[in-house]
């Protein structure tokens, strides 16, 4: 078990918010991710690390690819939804109106409105702790600029303090 004070170190680390989509046949599910970040440079590749038990993780493994979306500070609703639900019982995108379209590489499709979105196919995956680490080549990317990072810090979501 964490002690109370590695939690609150831990909460100091500010992260992205964002989503991992995958659509993999008729099924497009997405989910709330904090914990990701650029791992290499030739190849543009990000890590992701995904609880075992997300719906998210099983499209994957199939697909082979994904969509990281980097939320904006005005998607906070988003975020918090896709996180507290599983697309094993209900549609995200549907329920939530949530805007898609199509991406440029991958068959899932980019947010609308984020702040960038990474197109990725499947590098590697291993399990580290108590998540799987998944890393993906980045073959595409789109960026609307103007927009702020949502943030998860102190263990919520929120807004990019600057």
């Amino acid at each position: 078990m964490v002690n109370g004070e590695i939690t609150r170190a831990l909460g100091k680390i500010a992260c992205p918010c964002g989503l991992v989509g995958v659509k993999y046949g008729e099924k497009h599910d997405v989910t709330t991710v904090a914990w990701f970040t650029q791992e290499s440079s030739n190849p543009p590749q990000v890590m992701v690390a995904l609880h075992p038990d997300r719906y998210v993780l099983e499209l994957l493994d199939a697909a082979g690819e994904f969509v990281l979306t980097v939320l904006a500070d005005d998607q906070e609703n988003i975020a918090a939804f896709c996180g507290s639900r599983s697309g094993r019982n209900v549609d995200k995108v549907k329920e939530l109106g949530i805007a898609t379209e199509p991406a440029a590489v991958t068959a899932t499709p980019r947010i609308k409105d984020a702040l960038a979105n990474l197109e990725c196919k499947v590098a590697d995956r291993f399990t580290s702790g108590d998540h799987v680490i998944v890393t993906g080549r980045v073959v595409a990317a789109a960026v609307n600029e103007g927009k702020k990072p949502l943030v998860y810090y102190e263990h919520k979501i929120t807004r990019w303090p600057g």
